[in-house]
């Protein structure tokens, strides 16, 4: 091709474009172009932007609620266990003016007890206190709750601990009376917690309600100390003595804390 077609061509092709522009043919190429080509792509990536953001700061929010949570279980968790070391602190004061009321009627040295441990297939038999020689404990001392309620006697004894066998266990006696020491007897305790009063002379008159107290006649326990009331009276012509079904003062649940009056 020689040159003047070349420039021919270049010419023509000029002019062609300048009527094309002077149409508006490039500028409705270039709205189209941004209509369904650059507009929804821009569209697209900012929604996408907007979307990130708001995921973003979700994100974030969430992390800072769960943060805030934490920060108030755990607020919570203290506060919840200040009120039970103060539950706690109120029941030991309360415990303590009773102790200091019985040892002020008693006149005798008097150790206050946490229960370590009560077996509770075998709960009627004996419990284990946080108290031991090393606290004055020995064999053989009487075991009360407030109200003068006999509860047993220390069977064993170890440094910071002792074992209390219960009124209530068959290894247990309790020689018994009457408020009027109208009624004398034996109790002895059994699997099911529930005292048996044997030994209660014919002509005595036992009755259901009587209130028993230690007589002190076994060498065991002091007199005095409230043991149980009669339930039920067997006066059968074939026994020699009456008997009773006697119910105890206390039950498990009444031994979270003990008095042991320590002997002279």
């Amino acid at each position: 091709m020689s040159n003047w077609q070349k420039i021919a061509i270049t010419l023509f092709t000029a002019t062609i474009l300048f009527f094309l522009d002077k149409a508006g043919f490039f500028n409705f190429s270039v709205n189209l172009l941004n209509r369904f080509g650059v507009a929804p792509i821009t569209r697209s990536v900012f929604y996408l932007g907007k979307e990130s953001s708001f995921l973003f700061k979700n994100i974030f929010g969430v992390r800072d609620l769960i943060k805030e949570n934490i920060f108030l279980k755990s607020e919570r968790d203290f506060f919840r266990g200040e009120y039970f070391k103060i539950l706690q602190l109120k029941e030991e004061n309360d415990f303590l003016r009773k102790a200091l009321s019985l040892g002020q009627k008693e006149s005798k040295k008097i150790i206050f007890a946490d229960t370590l441990s009560l077996d509770p297939f075998q709960a009627s038999d004996s419990l284990l206190v946080n108290k031991g020689f090393k606290d004055g404990v020995g064999v053989g001392d009487s075991v009360i709750l407030s109200g003068n309620i006999l509860v047993g006697r220390i069977k064993e004894v170890f440094a910071k601990e002792s074992r209390v066998t219960l009124v209530t266990s068959a290894q247990n006696k309790v020689t018994v009376a009457s408020e009027d020491s109208g009624v004398k007897g034996v109790i002895t305790g059994s699997a099911s917690g529930v005292l048996n009063l044997d030994l209660v002379l014919k002509e005595s008159e036992l009755i259901s309600g009587q209130i028993l107290l230690s007589s002190g006649l076994d060498g065991f326990f002091k007199g005095g100390f409230l043991v149980g009331e009669v339930v039920k009276v067997s006066n059968s012509d074939s026994d020699p003595f009456k008997k009773a079904l006697v119910r105890p003062f206390f039950n498990s649940k009444d031994l979270k804390q003990v008095f042991i009056i320590v002997s002279e």
